[in-house]
């Protein structure tokens, strides 16, 4: 069955954006696809040999950094673990169109990655329909079923994670914390809010997952507090924070390259996150996260080590905010486009500062080994993760929410008599 309400959206943005294009561009992007089309056909031959032999292209959407992170891993580990066969993967990274050029030089000994315009515009010629091709949307965007890349996570366990700094990042990080101002020996909590300079072209789709860099501030002084440090991730365009002891504003650091983005993820004691691609950097190399203002409200994360807290989400028409059965009972548990919640009369509300503070409180005890999590709190959580599977989004997922949160917010766990 389509997804009619992300469809019509998605196309009527597709349209927008195709409006602000120049006609000259539309019309190269015209000629390019009637070449690759010709090319398709002229190579079919060839493409079918290839295709027998076991040649893949993987899907990934590398101009994304949590796709660039997730969807390899998932692969890689779906593979070890016996899920697909072994091809000979290939993945397309041509100019321009990398998140991430660091992060993708990690993948470079476990799948062969193409570079160059000329061989990826023709091996994506060659693998534009079903030869050639591993389609990967699964792991992360199916619809209306599962996430493959929970399953994945949840079989995968605790074994070592695919991705370990190499000794030459190890000896480099080092001395790039001693510069930023990191004693030696400090440990240190990635923070990371998603606003909206990150990406204006489809800004009016995900502004519902954005926040404020202002609601981490309390969340920050009891990581400094308790000894850490913080430091503040994510690009230019964000709001500068002000001047906090043991807090370092990297977004704007003179530092900032892609080989300290990701050294800074792996070595991250935990990451307090959204949901926002960067955290899908430290998920790869088996480090905690911390996700405040979850959206959708199904979503979890995938390490048995994560924990959560989704927004809130107010209905206009009720003048109240949504239980959690009443939206996992509609799509609004999918909805994964601003707009679906505007025209639904749906007000989506970031986590408070007390709420984000509560759950970083949380996340340091967990790894402490200090919280107390008793017999209502288990419970708390069986019952929201009952209500998860019935969309079935995160149903494999081992992750959990925070406890804490559900103990302040367990009325809208409740269903009427």
């Amino acid at each position: 069955m389509l997804n009619y309400p992300h469809l019509t959206h998605g196309l009527a943005y597709e349209w927008r954006r195709i409006r602000q294009q120049c006609i000259r561009l539309l019309f190269l992007k015209m000629v390019s696809r009637i070449i690759s089309l010709g090319l398709w056909f002229t190579l079919l031959p060839l493409i079918l040999v290839f295709h027998l032999v076991g040649y893949r292209r993987v899907t990934v959407f590398t101009e994304r950094i949590g796709h660039l992170a997730l969807e390899p891993d998932c692969l890689l580990k779906e593979q070890t673990l016996g899920g697909i066969p072994k091809h000979r993967w290939f993945i397309l990274a041509p100019p321009n169109r990398v998140a991430n050029r660091h992060l993708l030089n990690y993948w470079k000994p476990l799948i062969r990655v193409y570079e160059g315009r000329l061989a990826c515009f023709i091996l994506a010629s060659m693998s534009r329909w079903v030869l050639m091709r591993h389609d990967i949307s699964r792991y992360i965007l199916a619809a209306h079923k599962a996430q493959a890349a929970y399953r994945i996570y949840a079989q995968w366990g605790d074994r070592p994670p695919v991705l370990v700094l190499t000794p030459k990042d190890q000896e480099w990080g080092q001395h790039a914390l001693r510069e930023l101002g990191i004693p030696k020996g400090a440990w240190f909590v990635c923070v990371h809010v998603r606003e909206s300079g990150f990406s204006p072209i489809d800004e009016e789709l995900h502004a519902h997952r954005n926040g404020t860099i202002e609601t981490t501030i309390p969340s920050m002084q009891e990581i400094t507090r308790r000894g850490g440090w913080v430091v503040r991730i994510g690009d230019p365009s964000m709001k500068p924070l002000p001047v906090l002891p043991s807090v370092i504003d990297y977004a704007h650091h003179p530092m900032k390259c892609e080989r300290l983005d990701i050294i800074l993820c792996a070595k991250s004691r935990f990451i307090l996150g959204n949901t926002s691609g960067i955290t899908l950097v430290g998920t790869v190399f088996g480090v905690p996260c911390a996700l405040a203002n979850v959206i959708p409200v199904s979503t979890l994360w995938f390490n048995s080590s994560d924990i959560s807290i989704p927004k809130l989400l107010w209905s206009e028409r009720l003048g109240r905010y949504l239980r959690f059965d009443e939206i996992m009972d509609t799509r609004v548990s999918e909805y994964r486009y601003a707009t679906l919640y505007l025209k639904a009369g749906i007000r989506v509300d970031e986590n408070s500062a007390e709420d984000i503070r509560s759950l970083v409180t949380e996340m340091i005890d967990r790894l402490e080994g200090s919280f107390d999590e008793n017999h209502s709190d288990v419970e708390l959580l069986l019952r929201f993760c009952l209500l998860t599977r019935k969309k079935n989004n995160a149903s494999d997922s081992t992750a959990r929410v925070a406890a804490t949160f559900l103990r302040k917010y367990s009325s809208l766990l409740r269903t009427p008599d």
